[in-house]
């Protein structure tokens, strides 16, 4: 019997140190995402395996840094007497797989599983016997983070509801605020349903236990007694909108038994996982490479069409939780486009009607509100990518139009919209006057304006195209050649002279200069203009001796915006250093362990460049090209394109796949044809086909050719037409 993908999925990959997955079940883009949170202080994810647990709750981000969100609507068992306060539990015999998590509550012996589906969070107790059954309700919970990173508020419970519907049934409403990016308060509804009556039942608010049958204001509670019954299962529909909402979700999707909807929940997730069939790697590259893929589907969450977006209703679907896309926009967007581009169309066209009704493209969107800007619009680059990779379903004019406001409406507030652009339009670079981040900043608006120059062009509008074409190589405003890396400047023109590229101060989200990361790191984000930047280190030589410092120094680890770097060795004609670089961080980096991953997976960020790395094909953000390396399977298997008619294209490597220590590509075949390139255009395999990869244990000649310049093809353009 052929083994099944799920088997290979272990959520406890990057739960724990700064990788914030849940072990928890979800299914793709669900709304629900259910699982234990630990003892606080929490981590953003509500999971720490080194510490006790005290609840389940029902909603939960993955992956992210920051202030946690959400770890709403809370549950508890207990034996004995109803009571409001609980101690933590230990953990025993803890497992999880795609879609059902189990753990022994120790010293009370309750067996906890949970499973999901994608509005619905669905609990079995089982409870000692002779034992009476107790559960206590959190109508309050939320994850509590306290630090001094920005966006690091603990969350507040600020209002609402519990009602006892019937002895069988439980419904509320859950009012709160906090959390990473913004301070806009929200609220979750809930519909309980027990497949046992309650014998009795407590109710109280942050002002003490009251009488009758339903309770309100902050941080509701109840605690419910179901006897000696054994076993309980509680289905809990989830919903942004309404009660009956949440209960029509209970209806919907989990009129089955228990183990039926966990079933159901890894079937979802085998025919998710089945886009991509890996063979020959080593168990630990197969286990990172489906579990992650699991991650790259976690967020956003899908609120459906004119369901569960409570703003307002447009025919258009809607998704929450873009939790960032300045980190999904580096690479996990360009593999969504690969393995489910309806996916990416509909995140998307949901984009462009948040723009419809706030004005503005958002950076992130949660609960309804733009979020903070880490740097530009990444959906810039989105859209231009997608249009350069002809998918269909969107309105490009329209996107243009919006793309093109970040760039010349001044923004009412620029940590939710838009850009600061008085300096950059004046001065032709973001100043000091910018307080924070503000040459991270600069690079990143460049790019965005080679970007809107790049749709401009597909659809035509030589004139406009020309026009952010130029400015986007206002980039270069703010490269000292003294230093050789980017570094800030006075409104006068003066660098700051006490400026250190290998340092940030007083740490990386709150320094003056560059966001997350040092000016040495950052240095390397020239996305329009590689070759730029080979040319000012010197030609190509110089710069793969600077790459070689680079890593070779300690300068490299595993955030979003340095993950291309150890491609662009590509650049100075050294694919076979990539290929080095490449392994080095997949070995460095990712490990099949609760603390296995680099840093945040952020919205399927790490998992992406883990993904497209162990395929040998990595995209460029932004842009319709893939690098490419020696896989670490013997044969990768993608289906690509619409699930209803997808076309295959097949990565197969000559011999022993790259793991067995052929670690460097000697020549490679696309569909039968001579590749002498280190890098594809997504029109060539689009359609599908056969990559085929001929390795061995030392470099040769293949690869040299270098991708070509986009401004360079821009000119050569210009020129025909001018002819």
């Amino acid at each position: 019997m052929e083994r099944r993908r799920v088997e290979d999925v272990d959520p406890f990959i990057g739960v724990d140190g700064e990788n914030n997955c849940l072990c928890g079940p979800y299914l793709p883009n669900s709304i629900v995402r259910l699982g234990p949170d630990t003892l606080p202080p929490h981590l953003s994810h509500g999971y720490d395996s080194s510490r006790p647990i005290i609840r389940f709750s029902h909603t939960h981000v993955s992956g992210t840094g920051g202030g946690g969100r959400y770890g709403n609507v809370g549950f508890t068992p207990y034996t004995g007497m109803p009571r409001f306060q609980l101690d933590p539990y230990e953990k025993g015999e803890e497992h999880a797989e795609a879609g059902y998590y189990s753990v022994k509550l120790l010293p009370a012996a309750i067996q906890a599983e949970l499973t999901s589906t994608m509005r619905a969070g669905v609990h079995r107790y089982t409870y000692p016997a002779d034992e009476l059954a107790g559960l206590l309700i959190d109508g309050g919970a939320v994850i509590q983070v306290g630090g001094d990173e920005p966006g690091k508020t603990t969350g507040v419970s600020t209002g609402g509801y519990i009602e006892v519907l019937s002895e069988y049934e439980l419904a509320g409403r859950s009012d709160l605020r906090g959390g990473w990016g913004h301070e806009f308060p929200y609220s979750v509804y809930f519909y309980i349903r027990f497949d046992q009556p309650m014998q009795s039942y407590m109710l109280m608010d942050a002002g003490g236990v009251r009488q009758g049958p339903s309770v309100d204001g902050a941080n509701c509670k109840a605690s419910l007694s179901f006897g000696d019954c054994g076993v309980l299962v509680a289905k809990t529909g989830i919903s942004y909108v309404s009660t009956g909402k949440a209960r029509a979700s209970v209806d919907r999707e989990a009129s089955a038994g228990f183990d039926d909807i966990r079933e159901a929940a890894s079937n979802i997730w085998e025919d998710k996982l089945s886009r991509v069939t890996v063979e020959g790697g080593s168990r630990e590259h197969t286990r990172l490479f489906y579990t992650l893929m699991t991650r790259l589907f976690c967020m956003p969450s899908d609120l459906g069409v004119d369901d569960e977006n409570f703003a307002w209703e447009s025919g258009v679907r809607h998704y929450t939780d873009l939790y960032a896309l300045w980190d999904s926009v580096r690479n996990a967007n360009s593999l969504i486009t690969l393995l489910d581009p309806q996916l990416e169309v509909d995140i998307l066209n949901c984009l462009l009607d948040i723009a419809d009704h706030t004005g503005w493209l958002p950076d992130a969107w949660i609960m309804g509100h733009s979020a903070m800007i880490q740097g530009g619009s990444s959906a810039d680059i989105l859209f231009c990518e997608a249009a350069l990779k002809k998918l269909e379903g969107i309105d490009y004019g329209k996107a243009l139009k919006q793309m093109r406001k970040n760039n010349e409406v001044p923004s009412p507030d620029t940590w939710l919209y838009g850009r600061h652009l008085k300096d950059y339009h004046t001065l032709g670079y973001l100043s000091t006057d910018v307080k924070k981040n503000c040459v991270s900043r600069h690079m990143e608006y460049a790019y965005q304006d080679w970007c809107i120059g790049r749709l401009a062009e597909e659809l035509g509008q030589a004139e406009e195209a020309a026009d952010y074409y130029e400015s986007s190589e206002k980039l270069w405003n703010l490269w000292c050649e003294d230093l050789k890396c980017f570094a800030p400047r006075r409104p006068g023109g003066e660098w700051v002279t006490s400026f250190d590229p290998e340092s940030c101060l007083p740490d990386s989200w709150n320094d003056p200069y560059f966001y997350e990361g040092t000016s040495l790191q950052w240095s390397f984000s020239t996305h329009h203009d590689f070759h730029g930047l080979v040319e000012r280190h010197g030609g190509a030589e110089e710069f793969i001796s600077h790459l070689d410092r680079f890593f070779d120094g300690g300068f490299y680890n595993s955030k979003e915006t340095m993950l291309h770097i150890p491609y662009l060795y590509i650049y100075a004609g050294r694919p076979d250093k990539a290929a080095d670089r490449v392994r080095e961080c997949l070995e460095t980096y990712f490990r099949a362990e609760r603390d296995g991953l680099g840093d945040n997976e952020d919205m399927g960020c790490q998992s992406a460049f883990y993904i497209c790395s162990a395929m040998g094909l990595y995209p460029l953000m932004g842009q319709d090209l893939y690098f490419l390396v020696p896989p670490l399977f013997d044969k990768v298997m993608l289906l690509l394109g619409a699930k209803e008619n997808p076309t295959s294209l097949t990565i197969e490597t000559q011999g022993e796949c790259s793991g067995s220590g052929n670690r460097y590509i000697l020549s490679a075949t696309l569909n039968g044809k001579e590749l002498n390139r280190a890098w594809v255009r997504h029109e060539e395999i689009a359609g599908g086909g056969t990559l085929l990869l001929e390795l061995g244990a030392e470099p040769g000649e293949w690869g040299s050719l270098i991708p070509p310049s986009p401004l360079a093809e821009w000119e050569q353009g210009k020129q025909q037409l001018s002819r």
